[in-house]
């Protein structure tokens, strides 16, 4: 999750959990983009176990013909 403020950067904080011991892990470190997707490389604090976290991507290249689907949810509207 990136927080926006009145920094001048964005603050980075993601969780994952080993797949070997299950502990949770908090991660400052941003995904690099590496062959079509975000990876980042973790290392457990209690096993010492190294893997890889892969977060997929969508393409964003918008319509190219017709309009943009509307949004699931308008949050500007004030219902719920």
């Amino acid at each position: 999750m990136s927080q926006k403020g009145e920094h001048t950067w964005d603050l980075v904080l993601h969780y994952h959990c080993c797949p070997q011991c299950g502990k949770i892990l908090e991660s400052r470190d941003d995904y690099q983009y590496r062959l079509g997707c975000y990876q980042k490389e973790l290392q457990c604090e209690r096993c010492h176990l190294e893997f890889t976290v892969t977060k997929s991507t969508h393409p964003t290249f918008g319509p190219l013909i017709g309009e943009p689907h509307p949004p699931e949810m308008d949050w500007g509207s004030g219902d719920s």
